[in-house]
């Protein structure tokens, strides 16, 4: 399977091979220091499973000051491409990204199906999805 995503500007133009590694709502406090955001709706591919077609010399980064984290996004129009965390390899992309890049539908595939590090949220979510937590399996939130 391959997605499609781009910016806003279509200068930079991505692909998402494969099945991703993970797909949910992250809590943690680090994406919310490197977003500026209450929580963030991922989807997540390994580094080889994402391929630049377009726009490679137009990607900015920003390199977290004190995290492993970084930012990557188009340096015309600003829309955040996908960011990196603390495991390495990871690209996180944001499911609301790939939503508008395909009609305004999440692909069903790639919807949340769990919620990690919950411990560290600023907002309780009424779902009924699993919570887990700490990472993105083992201790569920009661």
């Amino acid at each position: 399977m391959t997605y499609k995503i781009q910016c806003k500007c279509n200068d930079v133009q991505i692909s998402l091979h494969n099945k991703p590694i993970l797909h949910a709502y992250c809590h943690c406090n680090d994406c919310r220091d490197l977003l500026d955001i209450p929580y963030h709706s991922v989807v997540v591919w390994s580094e080889e499973n994402i391929s630049i077609d377009q726009g490679l010399g137009s990607i900015a980064i920003y390199q977290h000051p004190s995290l492993k984290m970084q930012k990557h996004f188009c340096a015309k129009c600003g829309d955040v491409l996908f960011n990196t965390n603390g495991v390495m390899g990871w690209r996180v992309v944001s499911q609301l990204l790939i939503a508008r890049c395909n009609k305004n539908t999440l692909p069903t595939e790639l919807a949340s199906n769990r919620h990690f590090f919950y411990e560290q949220r600023i907002i309780n979510v009424n779902d009924d999805l699993p919570k887990y937590l700490r990472g993105s399996n083992g201790a569920l939130f009661e």
